[in-house]
């Protein structure tokens, strides 16, 4: 009995060992599945969609990642040398003489010769639709004097932006020398860098140029982003790639009031970095839309009772607007709280806060209005009070 007892503890321990062997086989099974599906499903190192104008992010997946943006670079070119145009310290139309140290880079170019001449503008058109690096470093070189002096410009206007996840070594995003350290940002800082640019209207005239001519027509501007002419509405913004870096994209279109920007960093080919900023650009006009508190509101018009005042009521007037992207169909959980006093003692003045409308969704606060007194009251003299009391 004491045998047969034993053989059935030993039997019972083994098949606990050859289950919780299988279980765990079974589980290490599922979870490199999941990990090789998750690496299938993200053939990127970093994404990002959001609004262009708010900036409200639709969709994230490790947008602090540090990666090396490649010609991203040249947005911030871009941006620097359209700011100091705006200012009037430089003119799209001054001419550049090529210098011997910018006809000797590489990689992507319009091949520029020492001592040819071009106007700012056509060369920052190279730089916007080809990508051109040297055209990229004249240009540097025309706005600071030098391509070093530039880099730490840009730099600074990093972190003016809030770019805190980026270095910038160069002004046109080649690799750097042996044993230097390249690039880095992430879509998150690109994101904050490409709305800053898409203020300038000529940066989405340029985005969405498929061709042009450069050096009189003798040679050929190609746009290096094959999604123009082949997304709705697209118009920007800029390409990057080379191998250590991979393949990446800025991708933005507007339909109708609404602009997004598809960030794509990292790819592991050129075309998957295409479609997927593709994808994420559809899915984000299928599935947001715009909510306006006040046309949405069926109340605009609040009044407040004044105490004590030369009027007993004042109008109130909205002294912000809340405009926030949803997802299709949300806005109908939307509520509005309002937080009005009964009534407020004079004297009142003109724009001074007198209460609040909270929009929420399911109980969470997505922003508010504050309301604001449309016009100033007098409080009652002694004299007066008296009066009206009788």
């Amino acid at each position: 009995m004491k045998i047969s007892l034993c053989r059935f503890a030993l039997n019972s321990r083994f098949l606990v060992i050859l289950l919780t062997s299988a279980s765990f086989i079974t589980l290490s099974t599922a979870q490199w599945s999941e990990a090789k599906s998750a690496k299938k499903s993200r053939p990127y190192r970093s994404a990002l969609l959001i609004e262009a104008d708010t900036g409200q992010v639709l969709k994230a997946f490790r947008q602090r990642e540090r990666v090396i943006p490649a010609s991203l670079v040249k947005m911030m070119t871009t941006l620097i040398t359209l700011e100091r145009v705006k200012e009037k310290s430089i003119s799209l139309r001054d001419t550049i003489t090529v210098t011997k140290k910018a006809s000797r880079i590489g990689g992507q170019q319009v091949y520029l010769k020492q001592g040819e001449k071009f106007s700012l503008n056509d060369l920052l058109k190279a730089v916007a639709i080809s990508s051109a690096n040297d055209a990229a470093y004249a240009v540097a070189e025309h706005v600071a004097g030098d391509a070093g002096i530039f880099t730490q410009i840009m730099n600074e206007r990093a972190r003016q932006l809030g770019m805190t996840d980026t270095n910038f070594v160069n002004v046109h995003g080649l690799p750097p020398g042996r044993r230097k350290p390249p690039n880095k940002t992430s879509a998150r800082d690109i994101a904050k860098l490409a709305r800053a640019l898409l203020k300038f209207p000529i940066v989405t005239q340029w985005g969405k140029t498929k061709r042009a001519p450069f050096r009189n027509g003798k040679f050929i501007l190609t746009n290096t982003n094959r999604l123009v002419g082949r997304f709705r509405g697209l118009d920007g913004l800029k390409t990057g790639s080379y191998r250590k870096a991979g393949y990446s994209i800025v991708a933005t279109a507007k339909q109708k009031d609404l602009r997004l920007i598809a960030i794509i960093l990292s790819s592991g080919h050129p075309r998957r970095r295409f479609s997927e900023a593709k994808r994420l650009l559809a899915w984000g006009f299928a599935n947001f839309r715009w909510y306006d508190g006040q046309k949405s509101e069926k109340k605009t018009s609040y009044t407040v009772k004044v105490k004590r005042g030369q009027k007993t009521i004042i109008h109130l007037r909205s002294k912000s607007k809340f405009r926030r992207l949803f997802r299709r169909g949300q806005e109908k959980n939307i509520t509005v709280r309002k937080e009005i006093p009964a009534s407020v003692a004079a004297p009142v003045q003109a724009g001074q806060q007198v209460g609040r409308l909270v929009y929420e969704l399911h109980g969470k606060k997505m922003g508010e209005v504050l309301l604001a007194a449309g016009e100033s009251v007098d409080r009652l003299s002694f004299l007066q009070t008296i009066i009206r009391l009788q």
